[in-house]
C-alpha cells in the first residue's frame, strides 16, 4: 500500500475488481468451506449431545481435532482469496492446498491457534454446564419455574458470547498466520506466527473496525436467512 492506510471502502473496492470474472470460483469455494464449517460442528454435537461433564470434555474435544480438519481447508479457500486479490489463477481444487504443502507445518500451527480457542470456548461452557447440572434444569419447562429457566439460560449465552468477543480479540494477532504460511512454504509455525503479530501489532484495532464494517451486511444475511426459515415453516404449516 506504499507505506500509506488505503480507506475500507477503497480496499473493499479492489475486492469487487479483483473478482470480476471469478465469481464462480469464489461462490463454489465459499460454499465448499461453509459446508465443510457446518458439517464439523454439526457431527460432533450428534455425537456427543448429553449434559453430562464427560460429554463436555469429549465434545470439546472432538471439536478441536475436527477444527484442525477443517483449518487445512481454510488455509486453502485463504490462498484462493488472496491470489484472487493478487490476479493469478484459482482454481476450487486450491481448497487442498495445505494438504499438499508441508501439512505438518500447517497442523503444528494450528494446533497452537486452535488450541487457544478450544481452551477459552471451554472455559465459557462451564457455566452452561453447572445449569445443566443444576437442580432447576430439572424442571425445565414447567411454569413455575420459566422466570429461572430464562434467567438461566440468559446468562449461559451470555458467557458464550464472551467467549466468543474473548477469543476474536485474543486471536486477531494471529489472523495473518496463515496468509504468511500460504506465501513461504516450508516456514516454521513458530516464525509464521511471529511475523503475524508483527504486522497486526500497528494494525490491531484497524483490522478490528474492518470486521465491524462488515456487521451490516451479516445482520442482514442473517435476516434472510431468518425470514426464509420463516417462511418455510409457514408453508410446510
Amino acid at each position: 500500500m506504499n507505506g500509506q492506510k488505503q480507506k475500507f471502502s477503497e480496499l473493499k473496492k479492489q475486492a469487487r475488481e479483483a473478482m470480476a470474472g471469478r465469481c464462480g470460483t469464489l461462490v463454489g469455494a465459499t460454499a465448499i468451506n461453509l459446508f465443510l464449517t457446518f458439517s464439523c460442528s454439526l457431527i460432533p454435537t450428534l455425537i456427543f449431545s448429553g449434559t453430562t461433564l464427560y460429554d463436555i470434555i469429549f465434545l470439546n474435544l472432538t471439536l478441536f481435532l475436527f477444527s484442525l480438519l477443517l483449518s487445512l481447508f481454510q488455509a486453502g479457500y485463504l490462498k484462493i482469496c488472496l491470489s484472487t486479490l493478487r490476479g493469478e489463477p484459482i482454481s476450487v481444487g486450491d481448497m487442498l492446498y495445505a494438504f499438499y504443502h508441508h501439512p505438518d507445518q500447517y497442523v503444528l500451527m494450528f494446533l497452537i491457534i486452535n488450541g487457544i480457542s478450544s481452551v477459552i470456548a471451554l472455559i465459557s461452557s462451564i457455566p452452561g454446564f453447572q445449569y445443566l447440572s443444576s437442580p432447576s434444569a430439572e424442571l425445565l419447562g414447567t411454569a413455575l419455574s420459566i422466570e429461572a429457566e430464562l434467567s438461566s439460560l440468559m446468562n449461559v449465552y451470555v458467557y458464550k458470547l464472551i467467549g466468543s468477543l474473548v477469543s476474536t480479540l485474543v486471536l486477531v494477532p494471529f489472523s495473518l498466520s496463515t496468509f504468511v504460511m500460504n506465501d513461504a512454504p516450508g516456514i516454521g509455525p513458530i516464525q509464521a506466527i511471529r511475523q503475524s503479530f508483527a504486522m497486526m501489532k500497528k494494525n490491531f484495532f484497524r483490522y478490528i473496525l474492518l470486521l465491524l464494517s462488515f456487521l451490516g451486511l451479516e445482520i442482514l444475511a442473517s435476516c434472510s436467512c431468518l425470514l426464509y426459515t420463516s417462511d418455510a415453516a409457514d408453508d410446510k404449516a
